[in-house]
């Protein structure tokens, strides 16, 4: 039996939309074509309706989505709930992230991203300083996966953007890998270490 790659698992299920990016670049293609529904997301995703519901009802608080028209069920099927149809209201290139209440926020590494395109040259501790709100250990674990990756050179007194991969942070996933979802590619080798037992 062969065992699949890493970096072959990672494209397999790059290729089905998940998450909310994923739901998001759906909502963007549909609502090209007109008004939308979470049924039509759920069809080109093996998600559950729960998931999707939840993210365009985060959309609407959100006022990026809202309700154009609400389909009432056919006679004798009243147990069917109504079908909801939305429209874009704003349209952000990236997808949008939203607390449950609406309120649209930025991770961590979106902040880090940002500063470190901005800054350039810099040391670890000079961007902790520059994102106080995103712990010291974070920064410098993020740090050291991007420079891995070749996404940033010099050493941690002195970091330079070596290649700015886009608008997108590049995701570092479980497996050490930094993925840029820019290019929808994992950039430079996966980094292993060993486990201290």
């Amino acid at each position: 039996m062969n065992a699949r790659s890493i970096l072959d698992i990672v494209q397999m299920s790059i290729a089905v939309p998940r998450g909310e990016a994923g739901y998001w670049s759906i909502i963007l293609d549909l609502d090209l074509g007109g008004p939308w529904t979470v049924r039509e997301i759920c069809d080109r995703t093996n998600v559950k309706t729960q998931a999707v519901g939840r993210y365009v009802r985060k959309l609407r608080l959100a006022g990026i989505a809202q309700v154009v028209e609400k389909k009432t069920a056919k006679r004798g099927l009243d147990n069917v709930p109504q079908t909801v149809v939305y429209r874009l209201v704003k349209r952000p290139l990236v997808a949008p992230r939203i607390s449950l209440a609406g309120e649209i926020y930025e991770k961590n590494i979106d902040r880090l991203w940002r500063a470190i395109k901005m800054a350039k040259v810099f040391s670890g501790a000079e961007m902790a300083a520059l994102c106080p709100d995103v712990p010291p250990r974070s920064v410098e674990a993020y740090l050291y996966a991007l420079s891995t990756a070749g996404v940033l050179s010099g050493t941690p007194k002195r970091y330079r953007l070596a290649r700015n991969v886009g608008m997108q942070a590049p995701k570092v996933l479980a497996t050490k890998a930094v993925y840029d979802p820019n290019s929808k590619t994992v950039i430079g080798i996966p980094v292993a270490t060993e486990v201290k037992s």
